[in-house]
């Protein structure tokens, strides 16, 4: 299977995953995708221990792995009282995952991080839910780079983080609404992440009370000229665009230019070419600071890999925010809320709350190709409908 296909299908809960693939193979400049970097000499047993499952092993997932990792060292290097923090090698199977995470917990890690795909989080959740729970120690926290593959219980003390299409597109509806739209027209391409997008949008924007007017898919094969005239005829008063950056490029003139576009980051790129984005002016989108504004307070403390491209910069700055959150997991607090490079964070750590409530929830910031400046998403409303 090649690397597009796979990544598509096992790892489609973020917008980078689908283009991380041109990156395939290649290495983190300046440090081999193969070779973790050698653990500290170890501290007193006190130090809390977090252990990063990756996927090392797995040629089509590396180059992710080891944006992953060097976030994660980046972020830990800052802190006064470092933690230790052991790389486990992994493949993309769900049967060395689950070795790797009984292993880490044998060598008592605190935090688990990982795995990260879609499926193996899924199985490392059955397989631990299918134990019986025993009476000694607790189990580690376990704080995976995706969610599961499917609706599902999860584990006590699992949780879930990544950078999730779904919140993307929650936050766009939330965005609209309190900006007064009402109405809206889903403008959709024809692969799977672009459905759970729609699907996201869909169900927060009918909650709110919205009405969606009119669907429409499109591919290489639509005629847009026909497209165009069908939206020319919308009554919405907004129009959700589901795509990645080169095909909003080539449907966005088709669009009726009456009426406001909003996306998530899938249709930002990173192209910084002259002419390179004159086609999605004014489209409204959210994305990480880490890529919006490098000169926030809040980003600028971390050094960059300006070598990577915006796909894998997009999973340094999850393996910067991953592990700010498992070094404070330790600490007792129920409640961990930080401004990170992936957008306002917020967890509540309460072990048997039910899935929904066990995802970080990530705020990712709002801007448009016409002004790149940074907007906070509003507040919720009042009639906030009931998470998905």
């Amino acid at each position: 299977m090649s690397s597009v296909l796979l990544l598509a299908a096992v790892l489609a809960a973020s917008p980078a995953l689908c283009t991380v693939c041109a990156a395939a193979g290649q290495p983190l400049p300046g440090k081999p995708a193969a070779a973790p970097p050698a653990n500290p000499a170890t501290p007193a047993a006190s130090t809390p221990l977090i252990s990063l499952l990756l996927p090392l092993d797995a040629p089509d997932f590396a180059p992710v792995a080891s944006a992953v990792q060097a976030g994660c060292d980046a972020a830990l290097s800052l802190l006064p009282a470092r933690p230790r923090l052991e790389i486990a090698r992994t493949d993309a199977s769900a049967g060395r995952v689950i070795d790797a995470w009984d292993a880490a917990a044998k060598r008592g890690a605190n935090v688990i991080i990982g795995p990260i795909t879609r499926l193996t989080v899924s199985a490392l959740a059955k397989t631990l839910l299918s134990r019986n729970p025993t009476a000694s120690a607790p189990a580690p926290f376990t704080l995976t780079l995706n969610a599961p593959d499917e609706a599902m219980a999860l584990p006590p003390r699992f949780y879930t983080f990544g950078l999730s299409i779904e919140q993307e597109a929650r936050a766009i509806a939330r965005t609209a609404w309190v900006e007064g739209k009402r109405s809206a027209t889903v403008v959709q391409a024809k692969g799977a992440l672009e459905r759970r997008a729609s699907r996201a949008f869909a169900d927060d924007w009918l909650g709110y009370g919205g009405r969606i007017v009119d669907v429409r898919d499109f591919d290489d094969a639509t005629n847009l000229e026909t497209l165009r005239g069908q939206l020319s005829r919308s009554e919405a008063d907004l129009l959700f665009l589901a795509s990645d950056a080169s095909e909003a490029r080539r449907v966005r003139p088709y669009l009726n230019n009456q009426i406001p576009v909003y996306a998530t980051s899938q249709v930002n790129d990173g192209r910084l070419d002259p002419g390179a984005n004159v086609d999605l002016t004014g489209i409204r989108f959210v994305d990480m600071p880490w890529l919006l504004e490098p000169d926030h307070a809040a980003v600028m403390i971390y050094p960059r890999q300006e070598a990577l491209p915006p796909s894998l910069q997009r999973f340094y700055a999850l393996g910067i925010d991953v592990c700010r959150i498992a070094e404070l997991m330790v600490t007792g607090r129920n409640r961990i809320e930080i401004d990170g490079v992936t957008g306002r964070l917020i967890l509540i750590l309460q072990e048997t709350a039910p899935a929904a409530l066990r995802a970080v929830l990530r705020e990712p910031a709002l801007a448009s190709f016409r002004d790149t400046s940074m907007l906070a998403p509003p507040a919720e409303p009042a009639n906030k409908p009931p998470a998905q």
